[in-house]
């Protein structure tokens, strides 16, 4: 399957901490699959699986847009990742990362086709590919059941847009 068939755009994060690892990956359908946005994610504490969730507990949201001028994707500023779900004993669970981003690389996924082939693809297929992705640093908000720590680790996210 063509990727910009199954996603229009979708969102990646991996986040990693000295206790913590966390995962997300959330996409919204093309017009043709009816738009809609899925988001699934995963906690893991020292090595166990501390929760999984779906949406839409689990999300991600662009708290602020930049924007990209040369190709008016709405690149993210800022942005927040949130996963929600229980542990096998039963405890409500929440963990949040949120903060800005600056872009650690740019990736025009078809940069290596002639430009004239690229305005070809993009006109008939509505297709522009472009991966935005950073790497900040940020803190880990956590809450298992009554409890709430917070730890701070390195964020590897990927903000793709395709059609």
């Amino acid at each position: 399957m063509k990727p910009h068939f199954a996603a229009g755009k979708w969102n990646f994060a991996n986040f990693q901490s000295p206790t913590y690892s966390t995962i997300l990956m959330n996409y919204n359908t093309p017009p043709s699959y009816g738009q809609s946005q899925v988001t699934v994610g995963c906690v893991v504490k020292e090595g166990r699986v501390l929760f999984t969730g779906a949406s839409p507990g689990t999300k991600v949201e662009h708290t602020e847009v930049k924007g990209d001028p040369e190709n008016d994707w709405p690149e993210p500023g800022a942005v927040k990742f949130t996963w929600r779900g229980k542990t096998r004993d039963g405890k409500e669970c929440t963990a949040l990362l949120e903060g800005k981003l600056q872009r650690s690389d740019k990736v025009d996924v078809m940069g290596e086709v002639p430009k004239f082939v690229k305005q070809i693809v993009a006109g008939a297929a509505g297709t522009k590919p472009y991966i935005y992705q950073y790497t900040p640093k940020l803190i880990l908000k956590m809450r298992i059941g009554g409890e709430e720590v917070e730890e701070e680790g390195q964020l590897f996210t990927e903000a793709t847009f395709t059609s």
